[in-house]
């Protein structure tokens, strides 16, 4: 069974996910052209759902749906994980730490094995 569906109303993004959402039970092949994407369905077993392809079509216009949902609100998801991770930052003025300065490179720089395996 083939579908054909129009680029200029489905993103990409929506048909390779309601793709997916159909591996389980059917065999998914996609191809396009400058037009149009064609999505090629094989049942895994003998017997084919009889609305399979409004079911698929179904799905990809809720992918779509969420899609422009996403792109949508994207600035705004993009704001709140930054101001939540910007709260999580630590202050590093006072580690506790010796300053690389007094740090000699002989006293890092040895064989482990030679000094604590004995």
């Amino acid at each position: 069974m083939r579908i054909k569906l129009t680029k200029e109303i489905y993103p990409k993004e929506a048909i390779v996910k309601a793709s997916y959402f159909f591996t389980e039970k059917y065999y998914m092949s996609l191809d396009t052209d400058e037009k149009y994407y064609y999505i090629d369905i094989g049942a895994k077993e003998d017997n084919v759902e009889n609305n399979v392809e409004k079911e698929f079509i179904n799905e990809v216009i809720t992918q779509t749906a969420r899609y422009g949902v996403m792109q949508q609100t994207k600035n705004i998801r993009e704001l709140i994980i930054g101001r939540a991770l910007a709260s999580t930052i630590v202050d590093d003025s006072d580690t506790g730490f010796i300053d690389d300065e007094t740090i000699k490179s002989e006293d890092i720089l040895f064989n482990w094995f030679d000094k604590y395996d004995k």
